[in-house]
């Protein structure tokens, strides 16, 4: 197999004041990376092994050497496993934001056996959403739940955003979003809805189009993919 790894080595000003590499600590891996990014968040620092502090910015994540000289982004992998250290975490971290997602807050399609559940950003405005939903009854004879979260890809201003407030304050949520699909009307209506959650949930995401699919195992199937193929990216993980 051949693997490619691209590293961007961004080399920190050097301290005049050099430590053992044990020596320093998470702190003072922020202070370095933070004097040189200040404009720029930590979500989370920590020590990984005897070589790097890994850095989490939201789906991003760098690492700094342990001696504080070097910046590193990219991925790092294991080489005695083969195990991509790096995707390992985002995928934690996206499970992290999936997990608080509430089922309330959701459109759940299930059939009476569930082998694999999908939450899927999705728009009625986007065709390749409308071409997924075509299939939603092969994916559940499948035994595939699938977890529908509204979503207008161009933002609350967009005319896609309204009515899937409308969908949502439906008295029946999935006979309206299959009349969107359709191309159809949905009458108007308001109520408390979960669509400003979602455009948050969507931002930590990194949800950038639709349809996005998240598995119960954290990885990501962007766009469109016909069901069948989806079954296989299932039963693979």
């Amino acid at each position: 197999m051949r693997l490619l790894l691209f590293l961007i080595l961004i080399s920190f000003i050097s301290c005049s004041n050099q430590k053992d590499n044990y020596e320093y600590t998470t702190d003072d891996a922020r202070e370095k990376f933070l004097n040189a990014y200040p404009n720029l968040s930590i979500d989370s620092i920590e020590r990984i092994n005897n070589a790097f502090f890994e850095i989490l910015i939201g789906e991003q994540i760098f690492y700094i050497s342990t001696d504080l000289e070097y910046l590193l982004a990219g991925n790092i992998i294991d080489l005695g496993s083969g195990k991509n250290i790096t995707q390992d975490r985002i995928k934690k971290y996206r499970l992290a934001i999936l997990n608080t997602i509430d089922d309330k807050d959701t459109i759940v399609y299930s059939g009476k056996k569930i082998d694999h559940s999908l939450i899927i950003f999705t728009d009625t405005t986007c065709p390749y959403c409308q071409k997924l939903h075509n299939e939603i009854n092969s994916l559940i004879t499948n035994n595939i739940q699938v977890k529908y979260v509204l979503f207008s890809r161009n933002g609350p201003e967009d005319d896609a955003y309204q009515e899937m407030v409308s969908i949502w304050c439906s008295d029946d949520q999935k006979k309206s979003i299959k009349t969107a699909f359709s191309g159809n009307f949905v009458e108007q209506a308001n109520c408390k809805n979960p669509l400003d959650k979602n455009q948050a949930l969507a931002y930590k995401l990194r949800v950038n189009g639709t349809p996005m699919m998240f598995t119960e195992s954290g990885d990501v199937i962007p766009g469109y993919v016909p069901y069948k193929k989806i079954i296989e990216i299932l039963d693979k993980n």
